[in-house]
């Protein structure tokens, strides 16, 4: 009898995070499904898994908070003892320029995106080592590179997530866990804020970009297996872009 893989999947509740919830428990991974906020989202991710055969529960998780992220790996430990996936999605942004930010809004966005990933992170390790095939997913991008001063704090968070994420593949493999990242171009969610519903922008994205299109969430999803399912185990420290090419221009 093959064992129940399982993972979880921080900010799931919509988004990114949300597709990619749905494509793992299609390959029979239990997820643990969570939101801080979003509450209805969250549970329509957990039924949309349930209903087609998968299994999931809903949790809420604060991940910048430290008892958080405790509370919800002990749970793991309790009902299976151990992780196969930890995805690291969970974000906050604040599409504003540093004079109309508030210290809250930035301190928000660095606590969920790179406290967070550290917390999950940390936690996760002594559930991952019990794993036969360990991976940590860092959802990022390389807004770090050509940093819009109207997501500041999106562009410095994803910069600390991405050298997180390269130290931890350095750092983890000796457990044998695999660290590794997907790099979303721009996709059509709510974390564009009024963005989403100008139709305008998009089609210009889409015009942009090498394949003449967006970005979905679900070519996002269907990259992690990508990773995870290396046969040979040895992709580590990769950034995979799914972006279409938009991110070499």
């Amino acid at each position: 009898m093959n064992k129940q893989k399982v993972a979880l999947v921080t900010g799931s509740s919509k988004g990114i995070g949300k597709a990619i919830a749905q494509r793992l428990a299609k390959d029979d991974y239990f997820v643990y499904v969570t939101y801080y906020t979003d509450e209805k989202g969250g549970t329509d991710t957990a039924e949309k898994i349930t209903k087609t055969g998968g299994k999931a529960s809903l949790n809420k998780l604060d991940v910048s908070n430290e008892q958080s992220v405790v509370t919800i790996m002990k749970l793991i430990d309790k009902e299976f003892g151990y992780l196969d996936v930890l995805v690291n999605n969970a974000e906050r942004d604040v599409s504003k320029p540093i004079e109309d930010s508030s210290f809250d809004e930035w301190q928000l966005a660095i606590d969920t995106k790179v406290h967070g990933a550290w917390l999950c992170t940390k936690y996760a390790i002594p559930l991952l080592k019990k794993s036969q095939n360990a991976n940590i997913i860092f959802v990022s991008s390389n807004a770090d590179e050509h940093p819009n001063p109207d997501v500041v704090t999106y562009a410095v968070a994803i910069a600390a997530t991405n050298c997180f994420m390269r130290a931890m593949a350095t750092h983890l493999p000796k457990y044998g866990i695999r660290v590794n990242a997907v790099m979303p171009g721009p996709v059509r969610t709510d974390n564009w804020a009024e963005l989403k519903e100008d139709d305008n922008f998009w089609e210009k994205i889409s015009n942009e970009n090498p394949m003449k299109r967006v970005t979905t969430t679900e070519d996002v999803a269907d990259a992690a297996p990508l990773l995870i399912n290396d046969p040979h185990k040895f992709l580590n420290g990769v950034q995979l872009f799914v972006s279409g090419g938009s991110h070499l221009k």
